[in-house]
């Protein structure tokens, strides 16, 4: 799956890009690399950074402690994975966020940027949803459809994006990628009847989405052209 969509963003980096944001850490350090780029700044004072901004009662109780705790997890756990998804690099011991296209989408930033840490879950698992490109492919073609359709006409309309068959892609659906949005809240999945529809989430926007397949889908059968999705997916507060 590594074909760019629309914008030319491989589909593959986005699976990269949403992995990676799915952990509320590790997007509480990427805002801090991207507020002190292109200056950049160190891990130490990442670390520190991170530390003051997380602590339950406030910088006063941070110790030296709890700053080598949150180095030692910049170093082996966060920040390997935000230069994996090519959003950081080291560049002179500091850190500098990169010119990666998810700094220049407003949407993107504005949820990392204004999370709390009530919200903070629900983001991670949004996020966890989003880090596969045929969960993605999936949520597109159940906000086009407004009702609820079959498992088996889902897979045949994701099938129709990819270079898989429909009998190749029903199994990953039912087994995989189905009961992962069902428990990030995307999406209603009611096993007995193995029908699906899409619930939606406040923060999620289309452009992070795969495009609509434009071959043998359900608009081609009816004899019209797929409609544009909103620039919102719609939420369950907003049918």
């Amino acid at each position: 799956m590594s074909n760019p969509d629309g914008s030319g963003r491989l589909r593959h980096a986005r699976d990269g890009l949403f992995s990676a944001l799915a952990d509320e850490t590790r997007r509480e350090v990427l805002q801090i690399a991207h507020e002190q780029s292109p200056t950049g700044v160190t891990k130490a004072e990442l670390a520190a950074e991170l530390v003051s901004r997380t602590a339950d009662d406030g910088t006063d109780t941070v110790t030296d402690d709890d700053r080598k705790r949150a180095l030692v997890d910049c170093h082996h756990r966060l920040l390997p994975v935000l230069a994996d998804a090519g959003l950081i690099t080291e560049t002179d011991d500091r850190i500098v966020a990169t010119d990666h296209w998810a700094f220049d989408d407003a949407e993107l930033m504005g949820v990392i940027a204004g999370q709390t840490t009530d919200y903070g879950t629900d983001l991670d698992a949004l996020f966890e949803a989003l880090a596969d490109a045929r969960r993605r492919t999936a949520i597109t073609v159940l906000e086009d459809r407004k009702q609820p359709i079959s498992v088996e006409t889902l897979a045949s309309e994701v099938a129709a994006s990819e270079t898989d068959r429909t009998e190749q892609v029903r199994p990953a659906l039912t087994h995989v990628h189905l009961p992962h949005l069902h428990d990030a809240g995307l999406i209603g999945y009611d096993t007995a009847s193995r029908r699906v529809s899409y619930e939606g989430h406040p923060v999620l926007h289309t452009g992070w989405l795969e495009k609509p397949p434009e071959h043998g889908t359900h608009a081609d059968a009816r004899g019209r052209s797929p409609k544009p999705i909103p620039e919102l997916a719609r939420s369950g507060t907003e049918r």
